[in-house]
């Protein structure tokens, strides 16, 4: 397929299963190398990070055909900013506040980075309503293509904030903002992130291909509650990281292999 798209699946389709609807087409304003999307359950939509565009964009989470997003995140004032090699490649949902996390380049050069911090019915040029950056934070953005922004997650439950960077998971309160310190690191998870909030399982990726999961009370050089060595047993090296609670899913997508993978784990949500 020559044109960006956004394809639908069923949640029970197999190998070589058609999508039952497409987005693509101008009028979407959607771009090649959408690595970031969310589904908001609460709101029923669908927001998407655009990295050349430096855009957020949410659409009805029915939309299909060249159907325009409802609401369109862009401008000097969002203060989003990718890099010549990278960026604007996670994105984070509040569902119960209406915020979105977007993690971004600064102006400062390679390196440099922060959390911007949108409310969920933003739209065109606007700022962000909170930033969260600084040393104390942390963060470790990118220097060179391939080396990946922070992810980030958000327990809404018990107010705080999960940012996987640089092989470490850096809790946070929600609301920080500016120059704050963690209240607490894990170390040995980086990468891709999840919270199940009921439970308060953070679910990431950690050495070796593998998926693990830890209490978002865990501190320190722990273990992982809960491993599966995903990329051991599948073969395949994953890009991506979702979470079906309803379920007891987690999806797995390959960007490299152009697969999703589901691994039924009741554990982590028990």
């Amino acid at each position: 397929m020559n044109t960006p798209v956004i394809a639908a699946f069923a949640r029970l389709a197999r190998e070589n299963t058609a999508p039952l609807r497409f987005l693509e087409g101008q009028k979407t304003r959607i771009s090649r190398t959408m690595h970031a999307l969310e589904y908001n359950a609460l709101y029923d939509e669908i927001v998407v990070g655009s990295p050349l565009t430096q855009t957020i964009l949410t659409f009805r989470g029915g939309a299909g055909g060249e159907e325009p997003p409802i609401r369109v995140i862009q401008g000097p004032k969002t203060q989003i900013q990718g890099t010549d090699y990278d960026g604007n490649d996670k994105i984070a949902l509040d569902q119960v506040n209406g915020e979105i996390y977007l993690p971004s380049a600064t102006a400062g050069g390679a390196g440099k980075g922060v959390i911007l911090v949108f409310d969920r019915m933003a739209n065109g040029d606007v700022a962000p309503k909170r930033i969260l950056g600084g040393p104390d934070t942390g963060f470790t953005f990118p220097t060179a293509k391939g080396q990946g922004f922070p992810n980030v997650a958000v327990d809404a439950t018990r107010n705080l904030l999960a940012v996987a960077t640089g092989g470490q998971i850096r809790i946070f309160d929600r609301t920080a903002s500016g120059n704050a310190r963690p209240l607490r690191t894990i170390t040995g998870g980086g990468g891709q992130v999840k919270i199940n909030a009921p439970n308060g399982m953070i679910i990431g990726s950690c050495q070796g291909g593998s998926i693990c999961a830890w209490s978002i009370e865990d501190t320190g050089a722990v273990g992982p509650r809960f491993k599966i060595p995903a990329q051991q047993i599948t073969g395949v090296g994953f890009s991506g990281l979702a979470i079906n609670p309803v379920h007891k899913e987690i999806i797995l997508p390959s960007g490299s292999r152009n697969v999703i993978i589901t691994f039924y784990w009741p554990e982590i949500f028990g």
